[in-house]
């Protein structure tokens, strides 16, 4: 791993977020890119010289400021936590967020983003998502998503959840790094619903079968019953004393997402555990 990307909007989860990256690059070796997005109108732009082109005055005194703002809050940001032995550059920018997210995860050739979320529910949920789900469904990297301050990020216990029918091969190469750098010990979980029950049998051959397929090493097997896959996860995370939940997403977009919806996404939204997430195309 070379280079991690966080993206930072100043809130508490951010911050944890960045905490969590450090530690994870003091492991590896990585260097790390801070990352804030201004959301400007339209007719903004800058100059080849750097200067903010577009608005009357007034309006470009207030954008100037906000830049110069931000860049501030962005030094205090690493100035705060601690990260000896680590590279770390910043970049302030204005553009759309997913949109400079997914350009610099391709130009920097981003290994992992670590993003903090804030979670949502109801009606919110529904209608507008977060930032950091629209990464988790659309990024080419590994996601990893964090909610709660972990100042000694450490992991000892990983929860790898799939149905493990679909190829995954591309994700679990992501995901057994993850498990070497840290020494952890993997549980590989199937949740068996109501909807789409299979035998206990069945379903421990099928992962047996998936994990010598892909050379796993210091791992469990378990099959977990609950109404539906999310809440089976969670309880089983739970119940395991999980510090890193994994799981392959297929990143559905538009009226399939709305109908169907994402486990990924509802895990990045409810769970208080870490969440890694791999995009697979």
């Amino acid at each position: 791993m070379r280079r991690i990307l966080v993206p930072t909007d100043f809130s508490d989860q951010a911050r944890n977020a960045f905490e969590v990256a450090v530690a994870i690059a003091q492991k590896t070796g990585a260097a790390i890119k801070l990352l804030h997005v201004v959301e400007m109108p339209s007719s903004y732009s800058f100059s080849a010289t750097g200067d903010l082109v577009g608005g009357n005055g007034m309006e470009q005194v207030y954008m100037m400021k906000l830049l110069e703002n931000t860049r501030y809050r962005m030094a205090e940001l690493e100035r705060t936590i601690a990260h000896q032995g680590v590279e770390v550059v910043q970049e302030v920018d204005t553009d759309n967020v997913i949109r400079k997210i997914k350009r610099v995860i391709s130009d920097d050739k981003v290994d992992l983003v670590v993003m903090g979320s804030k979670g949502s529910s109801g009606m919110d949920e529904f209608l507008i998502g977060s930032n950091t789900e629209k990464v988790v469904r659309t990024a080419a990297c590994p996601v990893l998503t964090v909610k709660g301050r972990m100042p000694h990020f450490n992991i000892r216990n990983i929860v790898l959840a799939s149905d493990f029918k679909r190829e995954i091969g591309s994700a679990v190469e992501k995901f057994k790094y993850f498990q070497h750098v840290f020494g952890a010990k993997l549980h590989l979980v199937y949740i068996n619903t109501p909807g789409a029950f299979e035998s206990t049998n069945t379903l421990r051959l099928r992962m047996q079968t998936a994990a010598e397929r892909y050379g796993l090493q210091n791992f469990t097997i378990n099959v977990y019953n609950d109404t539906i896959e999310e809440d089976g996860i969670l309880h089983f995370a739970e119940e395991m004393k999980a510090d890193l939940v994994m799981m392959a997403t297929h990143g559905r977009t538009g009226l399939s997402h709305l109908l169907s919806g994402s486990i990924a996404e509802d895990l990045v939204n409810h769970s208080n555990i870490p969440v890694l997430t791999f995009h697979l195309k």
